[in-house]
């Protein structure tokens, strides 16, 4: 009888070693998305930034008056 529990206690921690390694691979690969989440955050905020700067610029009214033009030529069309 003590073998036998001997033995259950032995596949019940080496499945808690194979699923910490599990685990653990696991946060690892969340880590690396995460990363490449906050990557992409940053240019996509650096974009927002420089096309606001454009705006300003005065781009932005031609870019309006452009665009008007453009919805203007679709209603009439």
């Amino acid at each position: 009888m003590e073998t036998f529990i001997a033995v259950c206690l032995g596949l019940i921690v080496l499945e808690l070693a194979a699923m910490i390694a599990v685990f653990a691979v696991a946060m690892l690969k969340v880590k690396a998305a995460a990363s490449a989440v906050e990557t992409a955050a940053y240019r996509v905020d650096q974009e927002v930034l420089s096309f606001g700067q454009s705006l300003r610029s005065g781009w932005g009214s031609a870019f309006k008056t452009l665009f008007s033009a453009g919805l203007q030529l679709f209603r009439c069309g």
